[in-house]
């Protein structure tokens, strides 16, 4: 199964009068929202490395069956 999400990054200054700067991650079902918060925000390019944000991310879900305990001649 695969699903599609769109990652905005983005930093946060959570008090102006620390020099203390945190680096979020927000995910979004559509590039239409990500694209209008990121312009909300400023914050249209990744603050850390330049690069474009709201991105497309596949992101694969594998089902994994867990495997049986070894019978006690085996061990």
């Amino acid at each position: 199964m695969k699903t599609v999400y769109y990652v905005l990054h983005l930093l946060t200054v959570p008090d102006i009068m620390e020099s203390e700067v945190h680096m979020g991650r927000v995910h979004f079902h559509d590039h239409e929202t990500c694209m209008y918060v990121a312009q909300s925000l400023k914050q249209v390019r990744d603050p850390i490395v330049g690069k474009s944000n709201c991105v497309k991310v596949d992101n694969f879900i594998v089902e994994v069956r867990i495997p049986l305990p070894k019978p006690e001649f085996m061990k």
